[in-house]
């Protein structure tokens, strides 16, 4: 995301920010748990790739919604009204749960690597 074309706020560094750090973090662990279910291919077949699916899906929908969850904050910071994005935490909060039942199904169904 480049920085010259977000809008600005008074006190750089503060929620905006770290909040965006945060949903990239999230981001990044999807996409190393992706990784790491790559690993189960030989012991689950090839169902593995459904959750290597959901996992990267998640990750790309996290990317996409960056920079208008982040223009939400600083537009919410100066307007001093600034609303949780309760619909994308419930839906990062669905799609987690998703994948971990999926996997632990899988897991449950087959042999344990």
């Amino acid at each position: 995301m480049s920085s010259a074309d977000l809008p600005l706020h008074e006190d750089p560094g503060v929620q905006p920010e770290r909040t965006l750090l945060a949903w990239t973090r999230t981001l990044l662990l999807l996409l190393v748990l992706a990784g790491f279910l790559l690993r189960w291919i030989p012991y689950q077949g090839a169902a593995v790739l459904t959750l290597v699916g959901g996992c990267s899906l998640v990750a790309l929908g996290i990317f996409v919604g960056e920079r208008a969850r982040y223009r939400r904050a600083v537009h919410g910071i100066l307007d001093e009204s600034y609303p949780a994005a309760v619909r994308s935490v419930l839906g990062l909060t669905a799609a987690v749960m998703g994948i971990g039942l999926a996997a632990l199904i899988l897991l449950l169904s087959g042999e344990a690597p």
